[in-house]
């Protein structure tokens, strides 16, 4: 009797296991950034803050030629980026800021944020868009306010 309720127990959890298993695997990212940058007003450096809050979910495609096999080649697919960038300016609080930055992710893809003269600029694969401290978002080229979705709201603390 004793053996009959192991092997069932075992039985069961070898099933509960495979269940799990089959489900595609699917992963979320959360990170944070600090970066210090400055700004020339009137000939003056100015130091600012931009903290860059980021959330990935995405799940894993495999190749329908690899099905029932061990080994499976995985399919590179794009997955939903959420990032929330707070600019923070103890100098001048009026130009305080979140920018809500949104855009489709390739796995080879980059993200750098480089300081500016006036602010900062945002690239992802050679798309650019930069923010000017005191006046807001603008896109270098035209055709890169297809790629990112960006919500930019004021910041009042």
């Amino acid at each position: 009797m004793k053996n009959s309720i192991l092997i069932t127990s075992m039985i069961w959890l070898l099933a509960m296991t495979q269940i799990q298993a089959q489900n595609g695997p699917t992963g979320v990212l959360n990170s944070t950034t600090t970066n210090t940058f400055n700004y020339v007003k009137e000939g003056v450096k100015m130091p600012y803050f931009v903290t860059v809050q980021e959330s990935r979910n995405y799940k894993n495609i495999f190749d329908i030629a690899d099905m029932g096999k061990v080994d499976k080649d995985r399919i590179n697919t794009t997955f939903k980026v959420s990032k929330l960038i707070t600019v923070t300016n103890n100098a001048n609080p009026r130009d305080n800021s979140v920018i809500a930055l949104r855009y489709d992710k390739r796995v080879a893809d980059t993200f750098k944020l480089v300081s500016t003269d006036r602010g900062f600029a945002i690239s992802v694969d050679n798309r650019t868009v930069e923010y000017i401290m005191g006046k807001g978002i603008r896109f270098a080229n035209t055709a890169d306010r297809d790629f990112f979705m960006i919500d930019e709201f004021d910041s009042m603390e």
